[in-house]
């Protein structure tokens, strides 16, 4: 008999047993500690042990009626379970058990958690799609500024210096149709691709503004890092006419083994003051950085322009150099 209660308290559930008049007849040491939480001086009918779970004390937690889920002072999660059993001998039983759930719960509770997040990405990406849209058209019309800056801006400086050296009035004629060109860009293309040479390209255009483009160095060979110099290029000799009265622009190119960095400055006046990065910079700058570069301007001890390029490209160029 000791043995037989020596096993019942070893199991790994908490179990009691109560006879056809509800009194307690067998319970084991799991049962008896749970018993003493759910009524100060234990549990000794049926009817008590019903009680006390459909109105448990204050220190213990239902957290699921329905399937008899509790949270005890120990931390743990209890699972209780009622069922009838008859012996061989034709005696009924009321069987109460009492599982550990508490892994389970606690599983269970990070699956809900894992399971809100997920709803919450899900419900930025279905924001995102439905905002798409916007955003291409919010890129397309940056796009645009970019292309009207750079053409609006080169055709004023280029009439400003057609003008102030009394040209006669058939080039003047002949620059004004630059402006036509400029109002109705949304039918040309001013962007430098692959298809013309863009160092050149940019030179000609800082000519036309009366700048000398100086190149010194060696000159990058990736088609992109070529694109974005001659962007660079083309914003800084407008600024050096526009902010500096000056002729010269000077470019030299270091290559390292990781990057390519581009130096650009003038032989126009000193910045008064910080430079503030205007349309034409900051797109500048937005397109250096997509392409996983670096930007940097100093106005002190005079005006430079530094970029850092990666020699490794972003994959929206590889293309470019195929």
């Amino acid at each position: 008999m000791d043995r037989i209660k020596e096993s019942f308290d070893n199991l790994p559930i908490a179990a009691c047993f109560f006879d056809k008049n509800g009194v307690v007849r067998l319970i084991n040491r799991r049962m008896l500690a749970i018993a003493n939480w759910l009524r100060k001086g234990g549990i000794q009918s049926l009817a008590e042990m019903q009680s006390a779970l459909h109105s448990p004390p204050a220190n213990v937690r239902c957290l699921d009626p329905r399937l008899w889920i509790y949270r005890f002072p120990d931390g743990k999660a209890l699972r209780f379970a009622q069922e009838q059993i008859t012996t061989k001998a034709g005696v009924r039983y009321t069987q109460i058990t009492a599982a550990d759930v508490t892994e389970l719960i606690r599983k269970q509770n990070q699956l809900k958690a894992e399971n809100a997040k997920l709803a919450e990405v899900n419900e930025r990406l279905r924001l995102l799609l439905v905002q798409m849209p916007e955003i291409i058209r919010e890129e397309e019309t940056l796009a645009m500024k970019l292309r009207v800056h750079d053409d609006i801006g080169h055709s004023i400086l280029a009439a400003r210096r057609v003008l102030l050296q009394h040209t006669d009035l058939t080039e003047i004629r002949a620059n004004a149709a630059l402006w036509e060109q400029s109002i109705s860009v949304l039918y040309r293309s001013s962007q430098i691709t692959a298809q013309s040479e863009p160092l050149e390209t940019a030179k000609k255009r800082a000519e036309e503004l009366g700048v000398s483009v100086l190149l010194t160095g060696n000159e990058p060979q990736r088609q992109w890092i070529r694109a974005l110099s001659a962007l660079a290029i083309c914003e800084c000799a407008a600024n050096c006419v526009r902010h500096a009265d000056g002729t010269e622009l000077y470019v030299f190119f270091l290559q390292k083994p990781d990057c390519t960095e581009i130096s650009l400055t003038n032989n126009g006046a000193v910045p008064k003051e910080k430079i503030t990065e205007g349309g034409g910079l900051s797109m500048l700058r937005q397109r250096i950085e997509e392409a996983g570069g670096k930007m940097e301007v100093w106005s002190s001890p005079r005006f430079q322009l530094m970029l850092s390029l990666p020699e490794q490209e972003e994959a929206v160029h590889e293309s470019d150099d195929r």
